[in-house]
């Protein structure tokens, strides 16, 4: 018998398992994911009562250029028990929270492909590219930069994209992406205001062996001494996405449209970012 649901206690240490095997990340990263992100806990597919799959679904919005709010389910850390890919386990549990999502109200889901071979298996199962951005690496140049709490992010970032479709995130959420910002214990990871020549930006920088900035968001204008700031924040010299079109980005998401979404609305969010995906 096949059974999909949020996990109960006795199945939340399968999901662990599954998880820290899949990706490496230990019981504490999970807790403080669940607990910031997705209070609900895993999703899970279960064939005769054992663990097959499992998925996160945390709840995000997904806001037009026009300011229109619409609502999105994130999938992360999809994985599949050991020996038994292959199989059709993940691709049964995506149908299913598609179907969940539905119900729920959900206008999509969205997802970030990694590596980048999986978007084809996320086609194969409704899901098209968009979200596009590009990276620049830069060397350090000094500039102000503030670190800010989560709340203070949000309120910029939020600012920064109002002209842009994209993902908006929960408090809690830029939180959790504080939290990846310090986990290597090197200087400069953490969240910022920057102070630029042609207005603020904000950066998410995990400062890293090879540190990034996983969002840079600022005037076009100021990308190249953004990126640099970021660099002198790490003492090294730093990669940083930031927002692009089609035309001249690459697809760094995924985005399936539900039951009865409005082709006009669906039309108006492939461009849109991203972002902040906790990779």
């Amino acid at each position: 018998m096949i059974e999909i649901h949020h996990a109960r206690p006795p199945e939340r240490d399968s999901a662990e398992e599954l998880w820290r095997f899949a990706f490496g990340d230990g019981p504490e990263f999970q807790r403080e994911f669940y607990r910031l992100c997705a209070p609900e806990g895993p999703l899970v597919l279960l064939e005769d009562g054992e663990l097959r799959s499992a998925l996160a679904l945390p709840r995000v919005s997904m806001i037009l250029a026009d300011g229109r709010r619409l609502r999105a389910g994130y999938v992360y850390a999809l994985a599949t028990r050991p020996g038994f890919g292959g199989q059709g386990w993940a691709s049964t549990l995506l149908q299913c929270a598609a179907g969940l999502a539905r119900d729920w109200g959900l206008d999509c889901l969205i997802t970030v492909p990694e590596p980048s071979s999986l978007f084809a298996f996320y086609e194969k199962n409704g899901f098209r590219p968009g979200f596009y951005l590009r990276n620049i690496t830069a060397q350090p140049v000094p500039a102000p930069a503030v670190p800010v709490s989560p709340a203070e992010y949000n309120t910029l970032r939020e600012q920064l994209l109002s002209s842009r479709a994209h993902v908006s995130c929960t408090e809690g959420q830029i939180a959790f992406q504080q939290y990846l910002c310090g986990l290597s214990g090197r200087p400069g990871g953490g969240l910022y205001r920057l102070e630029l020549a042609h207005g603020p930006g904000c950066a998410a920088v995990e400062s890293l062996e090879r540190p990034v900035a996983k969002e840079l968001l600022c005037a076009p204008e100021d990308v190249e001494r953004g990126a640099a700031a970021c660099a002198a924040l790490c003492g090294a010299p730093v990669t940083a996405r930031f927002p692009s079109d089609a035309a001249d980005g690459t697809p760094f998401g995924a985005i399936r449209w539900l039951e009865g979404t409005p082709a006009s609305i669906r039309s108006k969010a492939g461009e849109g970012w991203l972002g902040l995906a906790f990779d």
